[in-house]
């Protein structure tokens, strides 16, 4: 426990320089938030817990806790040997056992999460809030939390710290290994619901309305995760977010005076606003995605001058140019 929450501790105090001082939008006391209480379900563990000498048995005895993994008949010998095989591959056992030192216990990512999930009920009080289990994936980053109706679902092995060897020997950049940290499972966990429960549906056809979809990404994280530093949420480092603050002017004139606002040309987009080393036409100093990072100034501003607008309302405004305008951003 002392090492896990050491570890957790360490991972947000490296990133606290990078927290913006200001109150944040939507900030609410935790008198005023519905307790929950998170507890999360680790399948991972309670699985190559399990002996393997007599696996059909331990499986029977986890299968009510994790019907959700184990819904397949225990009395067929080809549904035990698929999960053996699984349990008993080297890799895995690897795997399975790096994620038990580094995740001794949960009770980090719990509070975390606990927290996260009473704003969450807070802001949204119509969205049911979902029970949360881990596994280990086989590494599997591509989607590190599912969603299914009523649970989530994290690969707990994705979130090992940068410096977990299997991940540069999968040939991932480092602008992608730099957020599998520990306080990046929060992060993700609450992204997930934005994405599947929260973002509203209509069709992005200029830079601008990408641009103001990851800004309300953004605030949402904001007002969810109030005590997360900045960098973490936007996935940069503290140099790429020092950058990103000291040019935001340049940056911003650059997309106004070369009128890519309004493009619609995907290409164009796509340099903005993908996920990269650096934003494709600037320094390579620069972070990627400096389009969200305007974005996110501009709602900030919107909201500043809005605060009568509540955030499920804001999420739900479609029309990009509007919250441009009266946003009076200027940076």
């Amino acid at each position: 426990m002392k090492h896990f929450l050491l570890f957790f501790t360490i991972s947000i105090l490296f990133l606290s320089s990078c927290i913006n001082k200001e109150k944040k939008p939507f900030s609410v006391s935790s008198s005023e938030l519905p307790e929950i209480e998170l507890k999360i379900h680790r399948y991972g563990k309670a699985l190559f817990d399990l002996d393997t000498s007599n696996l059909q048995v331990g499986l029977k005895g986890i299968q009510n806790e994790f019907s959700l993994f184990l819904a397949a008949d225990l009395n067929d010998p080809e549904n035990v040997q698929q999960i053996y095989d699984f349990v008993s591959d080297t890799q895995l056992i690897f795997i399975s056992k790096k994620t038990m030192e580094v995740y001794p216990n949960l009770d980090g990512v719990e509070a975390s999460l606990s927290d996260a999930f009473s704003r969450y009920q807070y802001f949204f009080p119509k969205e049911k809030i979902p029970s949360v289990y881990t596994y280990i994936s086989d590494l599997y980053f591509e989607k590190p939390v599912l969603q299914t109706e009523l649970a989530l679902v994290v690969a707990l092995d994705v979130y090992l710290g940068s410096s977990f060897p299997l991940y540069q020997q999968l040939g991932l950049p480092f602008y992608k290994v730099r957020c599998m940290e520990p306080a990046s499972f929060p992060v993700d966990v609450m992204k997930t619901l934005y994405f599947n429960d929260l973002a509203p549906s209509y069709k992005q056809r200029t830079l601008l309305d990408r641009m103001i979809d990851g800004g309300k990404l953004m605030i949402y994280l904001d007002a969810v995760l109030p005590n997360t530093p900045d960098s973490l949420k936007i996935c940069y480092t503290a140099k790429k977010l020092e950058w990103a603050r000291k040019n935001e002017e340049s940056v911003w004139a650059f997309l106004v005076g070369n009128q890519l606002l309004y493009s619609t040309d995907y290409q164009t987009q796509t340099k903005l606003i993908q996920d990269a080393p650096f934003t494709t036409g600037f320094s390579n100093k620069s972070p990627p995605r400096l389009g969200f990072f305007i974005g996110w100034q501009i709602v900030n501003s919107y909201i500043s001058r809005h605060p009568e607008v509540s955030l499920e309302q804001f999420l739900q405004m479609t029309d990009s140019q509007k919250i441009l305008q009266e946003s009076a951003y200027k940076p």
